[in-house]
């Protein structure tokens, strides 16, 4: 059996390629350009490390071929595969439209296959939509294809290849992949941890709005607290009951939009604070909380949930009230999209950002609430001084800022 995996990153090496090698599949990357696939082939081999499970040692990954998505090698390859999966990065997805429609083109017009789009979004339409446009555009004849998105239950905080001949990929021990079953052209392979689902979108709320909602504002509140690291954070006293009391959010949300996920509250709760808290892990906040204008979208792992338990009970959530607030304050270094946020807060306000970037109305009560905690929060020599996320705080004003105390 063949598998091409697109996108030889955490997930595609910390997650994909270990549970399709120990099954006895043959593995391809699709890579971003041909040095990486280049430097993929030269190695021959890299390891995954699982930790959560005491001290095992790591897994070596071995023999994976990898080509560049615009080269022959890659079309060659989609054309003698039984699985595609994706794991670019939601944004990164539609850009393989183009080399997924002349790959595709490539295999018999009665061979069906699947793409699995493992991303933290509903990516799979989007694929669908631009791999269809462009095989439209260029008179490419597609066999059957079923774009299935799958929710991946893993963090892989290290690796990358763009840096190392032979990198080592850092995971959890959250090993389980649901697949929209409705999607899907071909029977999917028996594999450990992988299941289909006729709840998808459940699924991924499940994964998008609790787990990595909370996640990352453990890093957003984290950074203000001076913590490196996820674990650091969580085990914070001051912090763990802001983290709990988004996860609690969240998750009774979503549980009371889809019943068919069960009634257990507390268990996944747990199960995502004993995660966070994985010390071997060590997964930094600045990874976590990367990209902050992308994770403040109106739909994405802030605001999504923001929305869904707005329409469940009709309040504003305190907690992720002040989670936004945080995502707004984060600014590691490096990290681009928290400079560009960090002007654009200076230049313009935080009612136009909460407007042009996450989509909020300026009197709607939880843009007035996350500008609040936005402006009552203290930086002094010694630390962040935190606005209540419970109690009133003073209202918002438009000639209120962010107070610096200096030494």
């Amino acid at each position: 059996m063949r598998v091409v995996i697109v996108g030889p990153g955490r997930i595609g090496c910390g997650y994909l390629a270990p549970l399709f090698s120990a099954a006895g599949w043959q593995i391809v990357f699709g890579t971003s350009t041909q040095a990486i696939a280049a430097r993929i082939r030269r190695s021959r081999s890299f390891n995954v490390r699982i930790t959560g499970n005491g001290s095992a040692p790591p897994t070596s990954i071995h023999g994976a071929d990898a080509a560049a998505v615009d080269s022959e090698d890659f079309r060659a390859a989609v054309a003698r595969a039984d699985l595609v999966c994706t794991a670019v990065g939601v944004g990164n997805v539609t850009a393989l439209g183009s080399p997924l429609a002349r790959a595709l083109a490539r295999r018999s017009s009665t061979a069906p296959i699947d793409v699995w789009v493992v991303e933290n979004a509903d990516a799979a339409g989007g694929l669908r939509d631009a791999v269809t446009s462009e095989a439209r555009s260029l008179n490419l004849v597609l066999p059957p294809v079923g774009y299935a998105g799958a929710v991946a239950k893993v963090a892989v905080a290290r690796g990358s290849w763009r840096n190392e001949r032979h990198p080592e990929f850092v995971a959890d021990s959250a090993r389980e992949l649901f697949v929209d079953a409705g999607a899907l052209r071909t029977a999917p392979p028996s594999l450990p941890g992988v299941g289909v689902t006729n709840d998808y979108v459940a699924r991924l709320r499940e994964k998008l709005f609790v787990f990595n909602a909370a996640h990352s504002i453990c890093a957003f509140l984290g950074w203000l607290r001076g913590h490196q690291t996820i674990d650091r954070a969580v085990l914070d006293p001051f912090l763990r009951p802001m983290i709990i009391g988004c996860l609690l959010e969240s998750r009774s949300a979503v549980l009371a939009s889809h019943p068919k996920l069960g009634h257990d509250l507390h268990g996944p709760v747990e199960e995502a604070l004993r995660r966070f808290a994985n010390s071997a892990l060590a997964d930094p906040v600045d990874r976590v909380g990367r990209d902050p204008i992308r994770k403040l979208g109106p739909r994405d792992r802030l605001l999504g949930p923001v929305d869904l338990i707005r329409r469940v009970n009709g309040r504003v959530p305190p907690y992720f009230a002040l989670g936004v607030a945080g995502a707004l304050l984060f600014r590691p270094d490096g990290d681009r999209q928290a400079c560009e946020l960090r002007t654009t807060l200076g230049r313009e306000g935080v009612m136009s950002v909460l407007w042009h970037i996450c989509g909020l109305e300026p009197d709607d009560p939880f843009t007035q609430a996350v500008a609040a905690r936005y402006h009552n929060f203290i930086f002094t020599p010694e630390g962040t001084i935190f606005p209540p996320a419970h109690a009133s705080v003073p209202a918002w004003s438009a000639g209120a800022r962010i107070v610096e105390v200096s030494g």
